[in-house]
């Protein structure tokens, strides 16, 4: 009897494991899409003389005058909705899949708006890179945006492993589960980014956008558990869900729209 539940529960990891790397692929794509989308893109309608030409993953595309205002709409969006994402999922009374994908959806958007002054500041690459376009001394502004950016990193990452520790203290599952949340979602959702930046008609932004936004400026989910104090005594350790259909189906439709759909490249004006 013992030998087979704990067959069973052998069995259900991998679809665990599927299904939280399902969530991630939705929540990076989502974050992404919101950074491109509802950061770039708006902000091309809202300011004069910039056309919005085409949609990528790594980026929206425009023509005629270059604008700091849409560089820095992008970072921003995700900020802003990093933090109304995390103040929502800290009002939560319970943890399941959704509750996970509004905090990983919250976590990369803090990180990734606050990762891009931190690798502007050090690579000279990036929507902060434009923002400080032509300021003087060039070196002096870098450096600070770099400062800037590893203490917001920093802050919201702090924010963002205290919040779902204290979310898995009520759910009654303990904190030594937190890897099995973070690594799989790192992976997942790292490779879905390089793999829709590798579809863009520049290849040099694999690296520079793929590979530094995704396994870069992700980077700090891996440091979430380091972050949390010791699991609650009496807490279990599973993941309060097996195989999610609806996730793993979702996971792959958005993979595919991602990648192949937008990844190499959406005309949006002639």
């Amino acid at each position: 009897m013992t030998r087979s539940k704990g067959g069973r529960r052998f069995a259900a990891v991998p679809w665990r494991l599927a299904t939280t790397a399902s969530i991630a692929i939705v929540a990076y794509a989502a974050m992404d899409m919101c950074h491109e989308v509802l950061g770039h893109g708006v902000a091309t309608l809202l300011v004069v003389d910039v056309t919005p030409v085409s949609l990528t993953t790594v980026a929206l595309n425009s023509s005629g005058a270059i604008s700091r205002w849409v560089a820095l709409a992008g970072p921003l969006a995700n900020v802003v909705l990093g933090v109304l994402a995390i103040a929502w999922f800290r009002r939560l009374t319970t943890f399941g899949t959704g509750a996970f994908f509004l905090w990983l959806f919250a976590t990369v958007n803090l990180l990734n708006g606050t990762g891009y002054p931190m690798y502007s500041g050090m690579l000279d690459f990036g929507d902060m890179a434009v923002v400080i376009g032509g300021w003087e001394p060039r070196v002096v502004w870098r450096v600070g945006l770099a400062i800037l950016g590893a203490a917001g990193y920093y802050l919201s990452l702090r924010i963002a492993s205290v919040s779902l520790a204290l979310r898995l203290d009520v759910g009654g599952m303990a904190r030594e589960a937190i890897p099995r949340l973070t690594w799989p979602s790192y992976v997942a959702g790292s490779l879905l980014l390089v793999a829709g930046a590798a579809m863009n008609p520049i290849p040099s932004l694999v690296l520079l956008a793929g590979v530094s936004g995704g396994f870069g400026c992700m980077l700090g989910l891996l440091f979430v558990p380091a972050l949390t104090d010791p699991a609650a005594v009496g807490a279990t350790g599973e993941e309060p869900w097996g195989a999610s259909w609806p996730w793993i189906i979702g996971a792959v439709v958005v993979a595919a729209a991602f990648v192949f759909g937008i990844g190499p490249g959406i005309a949006l004006h002639a």
